[in-house]
């Protein structure tokens, strides 16, 4: 929610940088594209940091860097500074919240994988609802600084006590994963076995044509929502809608992409990912060109509605899409890599439509090129392998994922998990 939240309010930025400082929009889009940039490159990193000490405590010190770039950016006089603090510690704190959380919740959930997600792509979805608004609330009230203070105390206040609560695995916390039923194999296995296997599985991953597509498939994506997410607010204001009424925009597509953003992942869950996401892809794609007519507050809100289904589905079906492909094996280096794509389009997105509109004056070439990416995500996304069976050997049935890591001892298990999957 926190760091979801900060981000997509990055449109209501926009217009109090120019007339405070004087820069211009796309000087100030790439300190958007350089904080996606940040954390798809630091994604990898992450994944070791949440490997070595646990998700919780990565994600604790996610926080301690957040707080440190909300307070950096709070006191910005120079293009550098929010570069620096909003950019690179923001993102490096985004990584830190994203990478550990998703393969968190692919431990928690052995069974109905897609409800398990859509709850949480329901949390990531409220960030923007609020932080929009009470952003643009405290901006236009009481200034650049005090708004970015107390986000960062806020926030960081939020994260500290939601980790009281959160434990890297259902072991921790002394329970089974949801969904596990009785001759299951030990979900926990994913956590303990060696370095070895699991760097066997992630060679049978990376080996899948799948694993290069979906890293693409979510680049397509994210350029394609990216440029709406950032220049909604200023594409509305210039149209004469007020910027509290123009940052509604915003938040009413977030609101609406809540339904789509719980829907997808269970309704993909149940009869496969591949048409899902194709759909959501076309809806996304198609609704953006009601940006080209629109001139009234009825039409932006119009859009808004009719952008949240398709956006709202286009990137909560990865984790379940992950697991028809690869099953129970580990997928923090799968998920890394896909939000390296995701941020690498996020960063595109993020400045095409600002250098755009300062080159032409308009916003109909970045409404067109959304469309383009959106529907080339689909194309790709048709030509994925179904998802009817494993992609790899299947990980509860390989022998060699019960070795485990030696200092933490494990009873043997029955003979329930003999044979090989090769």
């Amino acid at each position: 929610m926190v760091g979801a939240g900060l981000r997509a309010a990055f449109g209501v930025f926009i217009d109090p940088l120019v007339q405070e400082h004087g820069w211009s929009n796309s000087s100030i889009a790439i300190a958007f594209a350089l904080s996606f940039i940040v954390t798809g490159f630091f994604s990898p990193f992450a994944d070791r940091i949440a490997g070595k000490v646990g998700a919780r405590k990565a994600m604790m010190l996610g926080s301690a860097i957040f707080l440190a770039g909300m307070i950096g950016t709070a006191y910005i006089s120079s293009i550098w500074h929010l570069y620096l603090a909003y950019s690179v510690l923001l993102g490096i704190a985004q990584s830190l919240f994203l990478i550990p959380v998703l393969p968190a919740v692919t431990v928690w959930f052995r069974r109905s994988l897609g409800a398990g997600t859509g709850i949480l792509w329901i949390s990531w979805g409220l960030g923007p609802v609020a932080g929009i608004q009470i952003m643009s609330a405290l901006i236009n009230s009481y200034g650049w600084t005090t708004a970015f203070v107390t986000g960062g105390f806020g926030g960081t206040a939020i994260i500290l006590l939601t980790m009281l609560w959160f434990r890297n695995s259902p072991e921790d916390a002394g329970k089974k994963p949801y969904g596990w039923r009785e001759g299951d194999a030990d979900t926990l296995n994913v956590e303990k076995a060696s370095p070895q296997i699991k760097q066997k599985y992630v060679h049978y991953i990376r080996s899948t044509n799948s694993f290069w597509n979906l890293i693409n498939i979510h680049f397509l994506g994210c350029v394609g929502h990216a440029v709406i997410l950032v220049m909604i607010v200023p594409m509305a204001i210039h149209e004469g809608l007020d910027a509290n009424v123009a940052a509604g925009v915003l938040s009413t597509l977030a609101g609406v992409s809540l339904l789509t953003r719980l829907f997808s992942p269970i309704l993909s869950d149940r009869v496969g990912s591949k048409w899902v996401m194709f759909v959501s892809y076309i809806l996304q794609g198609v609704t953006v060109l009601l940006l080209l007519s629109a001139d009234s507050t009825l039409a932006f809100y119009v859009f808004a509605v009719a952008f949240a289904i398709g956006y709202g589905g286009e990137g909560t079906i990865f984790p379940v899409i992950n697991r028809q492909y690869y099953g129970q094996a580990p997928q923090g280096h799968t998920i890394g890599w896909q939000l390296f794509g995701a941020n690498l389009g996020m960063a595109l997105g993020g400045v095409m439509g600002a250098f755009s509109f300062d080159l032409t004056g308009s916003y109909a070439t970045a409404i067109w090129l959304s469309a383009g990416f959106s529907l080339a995500g689909a194309v790709s996304i048709a030509i994925l392998q179904p998802t009817r069976r494993l992609l790899i050997p299947d990980w509860d049935k390989e022998p060699d994922n019960l070795r485990i890591i030696p200092e933490v001892p494990m009873e043997p298990l029955g003979s329930g998990s003999g044979a090989s999957g090769d």
